[in-house]
Formats: C-alpha cells, structure tokens, sequence
C-alpha cells in the first residue's frame, strides 16, 4: 500500500543510502540515481516542492536546457515506480509531494534531538542515543557526498552535530566526546584544553604526549602553533602535577632497563648526556618515559619536549617549550628561542645562543633534566645547538638526554661527543611480543582461548618485536585484530615514506628483494641489475636502513616492510618484477645446481602470468605452476599447492592450440591434484568439482580412468560403497583400454572387499594386479597388490597376505614418505597382529602412522589409528587402544564416515568395558547405534552388531 493511499506519511531514510518505506517494507533499489536524489531533494525541502527548473539545473546542470528538463521527467516516472501511485504530483512548472501525504526523514529527527541538546545540556539518559546521532551526522546523503546540491544540506547539519557534539563533552566530560568534537573540528581550543587537562590527572608523561600530539595537530591543520591560550594550560598543569606513578606496564626491554636504571642516578646529580635510538615505533618513547619517572622521583625537574616534523612554530619550539617550564615571564634567552633565533642581539652567535641555554639551564632552583623526545625530526640549527649543549654539559647541574629514530636517513640524529651515553633499543623477543599481544588483545577475556593465541603468534610474526606495529596490528580498523595481509594505515604511511626516499634503481631493487623473499642474493640482483647498479642499490638500501641479511642475502628489515612494498606495487608491476625473477632464478639454478632456486623459478613464472596475464606467458605458466603445484602436494603442503594449482590452471585456460593439446594431460593431473588438496582442506564440494572439470577434459583412457577412480574414492571416504560401486561400474562400461580396466578393477574388488564380498573380489584383483604388475606400473602394482593382499586376509589368508604386502612395499615406486607407504606398512602391522607377532605390528604401525601423520590426510590418518587401536588391543594395552581410537573417531569428524564411526564407538564400548568405566562404554555403545542408523546400511548394521556381542572388537577390518 503506497502512503498516500494509506492517507498517511512517507517515511524516507536520508541517512546512509536514500530508502523509503512502501508496503513491504524499506526500499532503496532505486531504477536510477536520478530518481534516488529527486525524492532526497523534495525530502529536503521544508515545502516539499521544486521548481522543475531548481531539479533540472541541481541534478542535470551538467546537460543542456532541453535535455536537463526532459530527464527531470524520467527521474520523476522512475521515483514513482518506487513510491507506487499518488505521492509524487507534477505540472510544467514544479514537482511535488501529493497534499495528503505527510513527510518523515530520519534527517529531521535526528536535527530535532540535536537541537534539543543545544538548547539544554543533554541528561545522562540521553547521551547514549545523542551519541549514535552524532556517529551518523557525517552519512547524511553518503551517496552524494560531492554532489553540489546535496552540500548545504550536508554541511547544515553537520554544523549542528558538532553544536551538539561539544555540548553533549561538556555535560559528560568523557574523553571519548572530546575526541569527537576534534574528529570534527581539529583545533577546536575548548576540546584541547580538556584533553589537556584530563592527561595531565594521568601523568606529566600524558600531559607531555598530549601536548605533542596538539602541536602536531595545530601544525598540520593551521601551519601554526597551539594558541596562547592552550600554551598557557599546559604551564599551570605542569606546576600542579601529581607526583604519583603510575604501574609500569613494560614488557620485554630488560636489557635496555637495566642500563637505564644504572645511569639514572649519575643524569639525576647533572652533568650527563646520554642518547636513545633505534628504529620506528621500537619502544624509544616509552623506556624515555620510564627514565622520565625515575628521575622525577631523584628529585629532578624533568623538562620534555617532543620534535615535530618542519615545526611551524619555529626550529627552537620544542626547546622553548620545555624551558618554559621552569622559566615565566619575560627572559632574552626564551624571547630569541620563541622568535625562532631571530632578533637576536648583534654578536649573539648560535654558539653563543647555546652557551646562554646551558647558563639558564644551570640557575634552575633544582636540577633540571632536559628531555628531548624523537630529535631527529628537530630543526638542523636545533640538533647544533643540542649537539653543542651535549658538550657543555659536563660537571654542570643539569643533563641531557635525547631519543630518535636511527633509521630516518633524511633526518638523522644529531652528532654527539664521544663521551656522550649510546644506548640502542632492540626489539623484543619473541616470547615479550606474545605477552604484549596477549595484553592488547585482552586475551584473559577471550571466548576462544585457542583461536585467541592463533591470532597472537599471528601478531607476533608478522611485527618482528616492533611495539608500534604489534599495537597497531592489533588494534587494526575498528578495533579487530589485523591477522591478514592488510597492512593498518599508520604502518603504510610509515613505510611508504621510508620507500619514497630512494631512487628508482634501489626501488627497484626492494621491490625484486621482497619478491624473491629467501631466494634474494647479490648474484640474483647483479643477474637482473647489472653489477654495478645492484650494489649501489644495496649501498643505497642500508644507508636508508631498509635492509638486513648478509652482504649476500640481503632481506628486507621487517615482514611489514616487504608487505607493503608487494601490496603497492600495480599488477604490471608485479608481473613484471616476477618476470624478471623466473628467468634469472631459473639461470642460477643452472650453475649452481640448486633445487631450492629451480622451484623458485617455477613459483614466479605462474605468479608473473596471475599478477598480469597474457597470451604470450600463459604457456610457461601454466607448464610452471601445475609442476610447482604437484611438487608442493607431494611435499603435503595442500595450501600451497592449491594456490599454485590454480594459478597453473587459470594460465592452461588461456592457452591456445596447438600449445593447449599438448598440456592438456598435464592439465588433468592438476585438476585431480587439486581436488586432492580440496579434500585434504576438507572442501569435499570443491573436491567433486575439480574431479569433474578433470573427467571433463581428459581424453587418454587412462586420464579418464583416473578421474574416475578419484571421484569413486570421494564416496568411498564417507562410507558410501553403493555410491562408490555405482561410479566404477559406469567408467568400466565406457573402458576398454586394459591398462585403465585395471586400475578401475582395483578399485571396484577393494569396495566388494570393503562390503564383505572378499570371494568374489579376488579373482577381480588378481586380474588387475598381474596387468598393472605385467605393464611396469610399480605404483599402481604397489597399490593394487595392497587391496589384493587385504582381501586375501578377509578369507583367512594371512600368511599369504604377509607375501603380498612385503610384495608390495618391494614394488612402490614412490620415496619413503609416501601416503601409500604408510597405508601398507599399517595394512602390513594388521596381518602381523593377525598372524600373532604384535611387537612387530607396534613397530610397522608406528612407522605407518609417522608417515600419515606428514600427509596431512584425515581419513587416513583415522585409518592408522585404527590399525593402531587393534594392535595395542592385542598387546593387552588398553589404554593405548583407547586413545588411538578416540583420535581416530576426532579425524573421522571432518570426512562424515559414519561407518568408520560406527566401528570405532563399538570397539570403544568394549574398551572401557574391560578398563571398569561402565558410563563411558554406554555412551560409545548408544554413540555406536546412533552411527548405524546414520549408514542406512544393513551391512554395517550387522558388523556392528556381531562386534558388540563379541565384545572384544579387536581385529576389526582394515579400510
């Protein structure tokens, strides 16, 4: 029902995206944004009309006349398919909104409140509502934002919100509400001052961090300095500052406390200089700090200040400032420092303007300790006269103590005289960052203690012991921990700072650096660069400290730093950078002989195609990234493999004839492959669609057979053997090849074998075993001779299974760590148990299942639990057996096996029977019963069933 028919009101949402409610609720899936902004502006308008010509010229300013006006009617036409019949009304001369239907927006409700809280001072019970208002004063028309039409609006209101804002700070006097009057008015005096204030009741280390933050604000917005006013503020609060200190909250550093707290006592007597340094956000500002307090509490009087980058308030600001601490009223010395070192009387030289600081330094009525935080932003006349200050200081009542950044190569540190105290902050190790993070996160608090300290060892990798970065990364945006590649913005402008500074060739030499990650070397660099440019670009990058690693490994100096490099580079850049790498890589590898520089190139040439495909590299690509993708599997790193799986795949796409023909077997074994690392990710639909897209393009029976038998298997796992029969019987229909029948006949007896039907699978097995073994496929006769083996087993054959089995591991063609491996050597463990040598079942299983434990496969590493379950069952180790099959039924929870399931709550049941725990061999035996009916499948009804009446389920059958 429209409003109009409904004689009543039309609710409209001008806030965030424009939306009107009709009569099925909120819409705003406006047919064009004409018609959006055209029921805004009649929104807006305190007449709910418009001339037509006022919405031609605001919508359409852009069009002549004729056609600005012939589209005010087609925005008209689509607004009303929205707002549905009788409430947009129009002539020749204006629109507007029908008489009976009355107008609501959201705008207007929100105005109304803030207005309230401008009249009077908002009540406790208003302030939360006040504050959800003010959150969203900024997304009014969100849409529109540089709309010229929508700005008068925009800015009325948002005018209001910050009358309201700083009203609401004055009735609650939370920091927070200050905070939001200077999101929205930086230099806003009144909000500063109570900031000011409420750091100074935390500390002069707040007072003194606040007040730099306000001069870097002033700075940057107005290119002024804080106004008198302010200045003057922070004067009194010093003069009153509590003496308390606050808890110390340090973490890690403890090498850097102890020399701090040896030296504290000779800097507090006067007469001593000393200097913090080291890299961006390294913890230099707290440790000062902590000395800070220390000194304080030696009776010193601590003057602070803090260097702001091309401070406008003049070079000598900073020291003018901390002066002024101890220093009212008028004093030549502070009149030169203030005017910037101008207007100084005629001789006055700078080292005379030092030697006057240290004279006013050295009347203070205590002793004084001048601080002097991040110095390497300081002017180049002030870093002089700290540097000459630093020299004058001996036997004097005062000190010096200074801190920057070492790794600012356009702004360094100032000189200091050999007697000067050095102390480099490190970063922290490994164990103090995790304590750091655990303390930024609120870790205590955690609903999820495990995927909390996952997102701990995150933080603490990716920051490399850097306190700022960890804080930042924790943080994140919104408060969320930043555990992906995101980098926070802080971070980024930091580093793109840093990387803006060099040349062309030595960013390019970064950007080659962070690609090539553990495979950077000087060869590497000189092979793309020329010798010559590769070390002036090593030479540049440590001169920048950008670099660390060997004179021949260098590395970038942070994980963050090669983040951010990779993350700005455009994907013509990345493809080219990675271009370049996989030819010289590939070049290396061939002189030296190195395997790890081979696969490197393998990795590039794919990921060049992937940052910017094209025709030309789509071939080597997809060659590389399909064979580094096989490799990676085989290496049971099923996440990498994927990833290089993919990009293989996507390169094959792109391939045209006759190169595509010529990889498409190789494209059907990435396929198969991938559907293997999606089953091993426990993605069984992406598992099944990367079979099918394989079983789609093959067209070698034996590629075809392969398909086949890999989509069999996935049912196979999840206990489905009907399912799994069904798929075999249909490939063996369309099979002919006997290379390919047999591989598929292996598979079809093992699921015969599997449903108890070992007699009718034998002969089919024997059949296959003696093709594949006749054809000189030792893999596949290794596989087909295990099946065969374990039906022989199932009919009471063990010696003979034995045979087959040390048959089998003679004839697999695959290295040690195999996945097959270990199935026959459990397989192998089974018939030893069964032929009554169980020690050496425990010493097979145990290899078996070290083997498994690598591939990373739940399913079969359920299946070596199991085996191993059996085995320390007949070794009479029963609470062995236990945990192996209650590991075994945690693995089984990813592949949906019920039948499995139902096998190992049986034997579970008999277990804690015979241990003396009678509730816990009920709940496995009900678990086991509920995992039958789950089958639907007589046959394993009646397997579980003849294990529960036994009992002792030892011996049950092999997968």
């Amino acid at each position: 029902m429209a409003p109009a028919e409904a004689g009543g009101t039309l609710e409209v949402r001008l806030v965030g995206r424009v939306a009107v409610r009709v009569a099925d609720g909120w819409r705003d899936d406006w047919p064009r944004p004409a018609a959006r902004r055209l029921v805004a502006l009649l929104a807006l308008s305190a007449t709910r009309s418009v001339p037509r010509e006022v919405v031609a010229d605001r919508l359409f300013g852009h069009l002549p006349p004729d056609r600005a006006l012939r589209n005010v009617s087609k925005a008209l036409s689509q607004a009303r398919t929205v707002l549905g019949p009788g409430v947009l009304e129009a002539d020749a001369a204006g629109v507007w909104v029908a008489d009976p239907v009355q107008v609501r927006t959201d705008v207007a409700v929100d105005a109304d409140r803030l207005r309230h809280a401008v009249a009077d001072p908002p009540p406790p019970g208003d302030w939360p509502d006040l504050r959800t208002r003010l959150a969203r004063a900024d997304q009014l028309l969100a849409e529109d934002l540089y709309e010229d039409w929508a700005q008068e609006s925009r800015q009325s209101h948002e005018r209001l919100a910050l009358e309201a804002g700083t009203a609401l700070a004055r009735a609650s006097g939370a920091g927070s509400d200050w905070s939001w009057v200077l999101s929205r008015e930086p230099c806003d005096t009144e909000a500063w001052a109570a900031v000011l204030s409420a750091a100074a009741d935390r500390g002069p280390e707040e007072l003194d961090t606040a007040y730099a933050e306000c001069r870097l604000v002033h700075s940057r917005e107005l290119g002024a300095r804080p106004a008198d006013a302010l200045r003057q503020l922070v004067s009194r609060l010093r003069e009153g500052q509590p003496t308390h200190r606050a808890p110390d909250a340090t973490v890690g550093h403890r090498d850097e406390l102890r020399w701090i707290e040896d030296r504290v006592p000779t800097t507090a007597r006067g007469g001593d200089t000393w200097v913090l340094h080291g890299a961006a956000g390294i913890g230099k500002t707290h440790l000062l700090r902590r000395a800070a307090d220390d000194l304080r509490e030696h009776g010193c009087l601590v003057a602070w200040a803090t260097c702001v980058s091309g401070d406008p308030a003049g070079p000598y600001a900073p020291l003018a400032s901390a002066l002024r601490l101890s220093h009212s009223g008028s004093d030549p010395v502070l009149e030169v420092l203030e005017r910037g070192g101008s207007g100084a009387p005629e001789g006055w030289s700078a080292t005379r303007l030092a030697d006057d600081v240290a004279a006013l330094l050295e009347h203070d009525g205590e002793p004084v300790v001048l601080v002097i935080d991040d110095v390497h932003w300081a002017d180049p006349v002030l870093k002089a006269l700290l540097t000459r200050l630093c020299s004058l200081a001996a036997s004097r009542r005062w000190s010096l103590v200074m801190a920057g950044r070492s790794d600012e190569s356009d702004h360094p540190m100032p000189p200091v005289p050999t007697g000067t105290g050095v102390l480099r902050v490190t970063p922290l190790a490994p164990d103090d960052s995790a304590v750091l993070a655990r303390r930024l996160l609120g870790q205590e608090e955690a609903t999820d203690p495990t995927a909390s300290e996952a997102v701990v060892q995150a933080l603490v990798e990716r920051s490399a012991g850097n306190p700022f970065f960890l804080t930042e990364l924790a943080h994140g945006a919104g408060g969320a921990p930043v555990t992906g590649p995101d980098i926070p913005d802080r971070i980024q402008a930091l580093l793109r700072r840093r990387v803006g500074l060099l040349s062309d060739t030595a960013r390019d030499a970064l950007v080659l650096i962070s690609l090539a990650a553990e495979q950077s070397t000087a060869p590497l660099l000189a092979a793309i660069l020329g010798d010559e440019p590769a070390a002036r670009a090593v030479r540049e990058l440590r001169a920048h400290a950008l670099l660390s690693g060997t004179p021949l490994e260098p590395r970038p100096n942070h994980p963050l730093l090669r983040e951010a490099v990779v993350a700005d580079l455009s994907a013509a850049q990345a493809g080219e950078a990675h271009g370049r790498l996989g030819p010289a890589l590939a070049e290396l590898a061939e002189v030296s002989g190195r395997r790890d520089l081979r696969q490197a190139s393998a990795r590039h040439t794919p990921a060049a195609y992937t940052a910017y495909p094209s025709a030309d590299r789509a071939p080597a690509a997809a060659e590389a990234g399909l064979a580094a993708g096989a490799r990676a599997l085989r290496s049971f790193a099923p996440d990498a493999a994927a990833r290089l799986l993919e990009e293989g795949l996507a390169a094959f796409a792109d391939c045209a004839e006759p190169t595509r023909s010529d990889l498409t077997s190789a494209a059907v074994a990435g396929w198969l492959d991938l559907g293997r690392c999606r089953a091993l990710l426990r993605d069984p639909e992406g598992a099944e669609r990367a079979l099918r897209t394989a079983l789609a393009l093959a067209e070698r029976p034996l590629d075809r057979a392969q398909c086949y038998r890999r989509l069999a298997a996935l049912h196979y796992r999840t206990g489905r053997m009907a399912e799994t029969a069904g798929i075999l019987d249909v490939a063996l229909a369309e099979t002919t090849d006997e290379l390919s029948r047999a591989l598929l006949e292996t598979e079809l007896g093992w699921t015969l074998t599997r449903r108890g039907r070992a007699a009718e699978a034998l002969p089919i097995l024997e059949r296959a075993a003696q093709v594949l073994e006749d054809g000189g496929d030792w893999d596949l006769a290794a596989w087909s001779l295990d099946y065969l083996a374990m039906s022989r087993l199932q009919v009471g054959e063990a010696e003979t299974a034995l045979a087959l089995l040390d048959r089998a591991l003679a004839r697999d063609g695959v290295g040690t760590d195999h996945p097959r491996r270990g199935v026959l050597l459990i397989h192998r463990a089974g018939v030893l148990r069964g032929v009554g040598r169980p020690e050496a079942a425990v010493g097979s299983v145990t290899e078996g299942l070290r083997i498994l434990r690598r591939s990373r496969d739940r399913y079969l590493l359920s299946v070596g639990c199991r085996a191993a379950a059996d085995v320390h069952d007949a070794l009479g180790d029963l609470t062995s057996a236990v945990r192996s099959r209650t590991e075994e039924l945690s693995l089984l929870g990813g592949t949906h096996n019920v039948r499995h399931v139902a096998a190992a709550q049986a034997h579970l049941a008999s277990l804690h029977r015979r241990l003396g725990n009678p509730q816990e061999a009920e709940r496995s035996e009900q678990a086991a019963r509920e995992a039958v009916e789950l089958a639907a499948d007589p046959d394993v009804a009646a397997a579980v069933a003849d294990l529960l009446a036994r009992g002792n389920t030892a011996g049950t059958p092999a997968p």
